[in-house]
């Protein structure tokens, strides 16, 4: 079970998941269900978590690796982990994606979880990612659908379409699987025990909302020069949240300024307008204009007559 202490210092920067803050949020079940679908590819093996964060998704893979680096490149968010995500086969280094501080061929797995679009040099990322890995080991990365994930987000500096993302992979693995993520809306019917507590069950579900796999929402792509005998497990994950995840949160923040932006300009082009209009009707131009009207009027009043 995930540990869930409060600690502020780390989610204020950057767009890091922290437990503490979100979880019962949208965004806590999606990186959830990531961490738990690899299970199967990192049995027994030596992990490396790239961005590793507040350190959750290292504490998770420890569960089931023989060695996890939890690599991450702010030292606010590597004292948290340290302090509350530790265990005795983690080790928290600090470093980045485009310069990752371990030897060559020197894990299994490397997991690269929401980091991609953040990194400038992406390719060069590849690459270091390529030199840790032994060989014939896997990559694991995952990255939002540019189309599908619309809101802007000022921390991502390029979001991936599906070929795009797809064909860059496989300049760097010769094999190359992709899940697809999306987010769902359970209905569920428990009883009295199982809905006031947390619970892990295998319960049937089924797909009544069908999408193209372009229309996913986050891509997963197992990577690897061999073949991929393994890939994550299917996996949902159900939780009750009445609240907004912090990104929706933040976009509906963005689309009401902007909402009262526009209709601050209107109503300011809408004074103008009715400026320029009692400016216009207090006019010599104007008042000469009216007396030509009531002349012609008049001179057609007259022609009427006769």
């Amino acid at each position: 079970m995930l540990k869930d202490v409060h600690d502020k210092s780390i989610k204020e920067e950057g767009e890091r998941m922290v437990p503490a803050f979100h979880k019962g949020a949208l965004v806590y079940g999606e990186h959830l269900v990531r961490y738990k679908s690899i299970e199967p590819l990192i049995k027994g093996k030596t992990v490396l978590d790239i961005a590793s964060g507040s350190g959750y998704g290292t504490y998770m893979i420890a569960g089931d690796a023989a060695k996890v680096f939890g690599v991450e490149i702010d030292q606010d968010s590597l004292e948290y982990s340290n302090k509350n995500y530790s265990r005795g086969n983690i080790e928290y280094k600090l470093g980045s994606a485009e310069k990752i501080p371990l030897d060559d061929a020197s894990v299994d797995v490397v997991v690269s979880f929401e980091t991609i679009e953040h990194v400038k040099n992406y390719t060069v990322f590849l690459k270091e990612i390529r030199r840790v890995i032994k060989p014939g080991g896997v990559a694991i990365i995952s990255t939002p659908n540019d189309p599908e994930f619309s809101e802007h987000n000022q921390f991502h500096l390029h979001e991936f379409e599906y070929r795009e993302l797809k064909n860059l992979l496989k300049n760097y693995f010769k094999n190359v699987e992709l899940l697809y993520q999306s987010s769902w809306y359970y209905s569920a019917l428990l009883k009295q025990d199982e809905i006031a507590q947390e619970w892990k069950k295998n319960i049937e579900t089924d797909n009544f909302a069908p999408i193209p796999n372009d229309k996913a929402l986050y891509f997963l792509a197992v990577c690897s020069d061999t073949n991929l005998s393994k890939l994550p497990q299917p996996l949902s994950l159900g939780a009750l949240s009445e609240k907004f995840s912090p990104r929706q949160q933040e976009k509906l923040i963005r689309d009401k300024e902007e909402a009262d932006r526009l209709i601050e300009e209107l109503q300011t082009k809408v004074t103008e307008k009715h400026e320029e209009l009692q400016s216009l009707y207090h006019s010599r131009g104007w008042r000469i204009l009216q007396k030509l009207y009531r002349v012609e009027a008049a001179i057609l009043k007259l022609v009427r007559r006769k």
